[in-house]
This record gives structure tokens, C-alpha cells and sequence, in this order.
């Protein structure tokens, strides 16, 4: 079912997180836990999109392109705080092609690349509650 609300959104990233870290622990090649952290990157600046009221692309080559989405979103790769180029990797290089390749180039190791999609998740919720709570202080004024 594809998700209509910034909830459902929400919901799809943690669950792409589990399959990124359930195929770390049982596969050696980064490929399934690569493709499965882009794709919950993906899902997140769609529900902070979603929650500001701002339409985006939710399938087809817009739809999952990750740097597109950021743009989109106003996110900067500057606020990554990314010393190991793996937050950056998901923002400028990650595809869905990546999927169809038999040995993918990923810039670090796997249990790096799932680490790096989840302080990303992370951060884009803390910018959705950011902006929650900005919108509720404006209509308290």
C-alpha cells in the first residue's frame, strides 16, 4: 500500500532500517543492506514533504532520487556532519539501479552505510519535529 500520510511515510523508514540491518547480519556483500538504507532514506524527506504540505514525486526516477528529495526538502549536505562520506554517498550517488548490480560500489563498508541511513533517518525526524513544533507555536500566536 503506498503510504498517503507523513505517518505512513515515517512508518516505511524504520521498517527499510530493519531490513538493512537483518541483511547485514545474514549476507556478506553490501548490496541488500546498500539498497534497502536508500531506500529508507528515500521515504523520510517524503514525509517531511508530506507534513509541510509541499507535493513531491512519490514514484518513478523523481520519485526516488534521493537528491532531488533533499532539495526539495531545503536539507543541505553541509549539515550532514559527515566525515566518512557515507551520509553523502545516500544524498549524491545512491540509485535504485544500485539494486540490479551484483557487487555495487558503496564508498565503506556495510555496517557503515546502515549506521550512516540511520542517523539520517534520525535527523530528518528531528527536523519534522522541529517543524511540528514551529507550527504549533505560529498558531498559539
Amino acid at each position: 500500500m503506498t503510504p498517503t500520510s507523513a505517518e505512513d511515510w515515517l512508518d516505511v523508514g524504520p521498517d527499510r532500517a530493519a531490513d538493512a540491518d537483518a541483511l547485514l547480519k545474514e549476507r556478506e556483500d553490501p548490496g541488500g543492506p546498500g539498497v534497502s538504507c536508500g531506500l529508507c532514506d528515500r521515504v523520510l524527506p517524503q514525509a517531511y514533504l508530506q507534513s509541510a504540505g509541499k507535493s513531491f514525486p512519490s514514484s518513478g526516477g523523481a520519485g526516488h532520487d534521493l537528491r532531488g528529495l533533499w532539495q526539495q526538502s531545503g536539507f543541505c549536505l553541509r549539515d550532514l556532519g559527515d566525515d566518512s562520506g557515507a551520509k553523502a554517498f545516500f544524498v549524491q550517488d545512491w540509485s535504485t539501479a544500485l539494486r540490479y548490480e551484483a557487487a555495487p560500489d558503496f564508498p565503506c563498508p556495510s555496517a557503515e552505510l546502515v549506521d550512516a541511513a540511520q542517523q539520517l533517518c534520525g535527523s530528518i525526524r528531528n527536523k519534522m519535529r522541529r517543524q511540528r513544533q514551529t507550527r504549533r507555536a505560529r498558531t498559539r500566536r
